[in-house]
């Protein structure tokens, strides 16, 4: 399994940065890619806690996921398991929104932000259990959403 690194900087300090991750009525606002809104967000902030969220495309096709909180060091470190689901928020495969696979896949997804003067440095890591073509769209998607962040501070 391969790891997917994305890094940015946000002309904010990183207690805006955190805020925008961690507030459900921020994060609604730009958390999706360019081509899709974000429908539905809800956060518990807490490790075991549940990360909720639906995409929706220019059809009205929803996509849900979730991740679980594992990890959380304000304003420094955020990580999670994220997966597909249902919009109960169970588990599913890719397959189940008409994408490549039939097994459930959760992958740790880690948020490291620093100070760099008037800036936030971000630092992503995910763990990547897809093809190159898959990973393409995926890094698209997370720049495009990152892009709606950098728009919005």
């Amino acid at each position: 399994m391969e790891k997917l690194i994305i890094k940015r900087k946000f002309n904010a300090p990183i207690e805006k940065i955190w805020n925008e991750f961690t507030t459900a009525e921020l994060l609604k606002k730009w958390w999706s890619p360019d081509t899709m809104t974000c429908s539905y967000m809800s956060v518990e902030l807490r490790v075991g806690g549940l990360f909720r969220f639906c995409f929706k495309d220019s059809n009205d096709k929803e996509f849900w996921g979730r991740g679980t909180y594992q990890k959380i060091n304000e304003p420094t470190y955020l990580s999670y398991l994220d997966t597909f689901s249902d919009a109960d928020g169970n588990a599913v495969p890719p397959s189940y929104f008409g994408m490549e696979g039939d097994k459930i896949i959760e992958s740790l997804v880690e948020f490291e932000f620093s100070n760099e003067g008037a800036t936030t440095a971000m630092k992503v890591t995910m763990d990547n259990y897809y093809d190159s073509a898959m990973t393409g769209d995926m890094i698209k998607g997370w720049n495009s959403m990152f892009d709606k962040l950098a728009n919005n501070l």
